[in-house]
Order: C-alpha cells, then structure tokens, then sequence
C-alpha cells in the first residue's frame, strides 16, 4: 500500500510557503508527471497486475456493444487491452509520453499524449470515458473544468466512470506524486456542475497506519451520465 502524508488545506505548503498558488500548483503538477515519465517501466509492471475486470464489466453494460471508449489516463494499457476483450472499442491518453508509448506496446490500442484539461478529441466522440486514478492529479479548481470537457467528449447518454482519492486537502506519496483529495459530497456537486447526471457514488474509508501514523486515502468511484 502506497502512504501518504495529508496536507491540510490550510497548511503552509498548500499556500506555496510564499510562493504564489500558481506556482504551487505547477511544482506539484511537475514533480508528479516526473514520477510517471521518470517511473514508466516500474509503474507499468505494478500496475498492469491490478485487476479491474469487475468495474470494466459493470461499465461495459452500461455501454453499447462496440462503443467508442476513451481511457483518459490510461497509464501502461492495462484497461484499454480488457475494453478490448469486453467487445468495445478503446483510445487512450496519457499526459507522461513514456507511458503513452508503452500502452500502445502492450494494448495495440491508439494512445494520444494529452492533457485531460484540454483533451485532443472533438465533442460527441465516445460511448464510454474511464478515467480511473487520473483526475486526482488535478488542482480543485481545475476538476469542475476538465469533468466538463470529458462530458462534452460523450455523446447524448453516454457514460463516464472516474475514481478519486477520498479525504480533504492534498496529499504527497513516498513517490512524489500529488492528489488532489475529494469526499463525497463534493464530488457529486463537481459532477452536476459539469452537466452530468450522477449514477452512484461509491466511497471508501480511508486506512491508516498505526505504527507511522501515515494515512493512505481511501476511494470514491462514480458513475455518471451525460443526459440526453
């Protein structure tokens, strides 16, 4: 299990010790795209051995047989290579160039390198947008946007499964990477802001560690729909 220390919101390092919150913002953002690009290969080995088969199949049934899927985040290819073998027709993006050239190895899946602020893909595209893990690395500020992009990407009922880190404030890894961290509430509210109707939300407490006193977040998962 990955440990994290919670920085509250209020902290010091939130406000950028001095630094403008701009700046702040664009060093967590650097030091976390540096673990992925940096990280590629052993990244890619832990997580291709996850097994997600359970969520794809739920959020393949939401789909139609041979729908248009994006995996926005899709990290080393692993759920882009099982929407494949549930009959659907997957894309992936990734902003780390390293692990948007393995996916592509392990997948044989088209990958785009893209930002999910501004993702590279016309409105009305896709079935389906997994983005399973990927927008946590987002500022709060900026999730409320790019849920509203990705939901322009679908077309009319078309669906979007995203995963976040539950809790408050940030947190940093042993790693470097940064997440934004989310309750449930208040990732509902981000979802109907975006103009998505909400199909479940799924929250997980966190785990704590007694003997460092670190905490690793738990999970929200959600379903969501853009209406017709």
């Amino acid at each position: 299990m990955d440990m994290f220390a919670p920085i509250p919101e209020t902290s010091a390092l939130q406000r950028g010790r001095g630094r403008t919150a701009a700046t702040a913002a664009a060093l967590r953002r650097a030091s976390t795209i540096s673990f992925y690009d940096d990280n590629a290969d052993d990244y890619a080995a832990t997580t291709m051995a996850i097994d997600t088969a359970e969520r794809i199949a739920r959020f393949a049934a939401l789909l139609p047989r041979g729908g248009r899927v994006l995996d926005a985040g899709c990290g080393a290819g692993r759920d882009l290579i099982g929407f494949g073998a549930a009959g659907l027709r997957p894309e992936g993006l990734d902003i780390s160039p390293s692990l948007a050239a393995i996916a592509r190895r392990n997948s044989k899946m088209p990958v785009k390198v893209g930002d999910l602020r501004d993702p590279p893909f016309a409105p009305n595209t896709f079935d389906g947008i997994w983005a399973m893990a990927s927008l946590l690395h987002l500022e709060p500020g900026e999730v409320r946007d790019a849920l509203g992009r990705l939901g322009e990407l679908l077309v009319p009922g078309g669906v979007l499964f995203a995963s976040v880190k539950r809790g408050g404030g940030f947190a940093r890894d042993d790693d470097g990477r940064w997440f934004a961290l989310h309750d449930e509430a208040g990732w509902t509210k981000h979802l109907q802001a975006a103009g998505l109707d909400v199909i479940e939300i799924v929250g997980e407490p966190p785990a704590s560690d007694a003997g460092t006193g670190s905490v690793a977040p738990g999970w929200i998962s959600s379903l969501a729909r853009r209406p017709k």
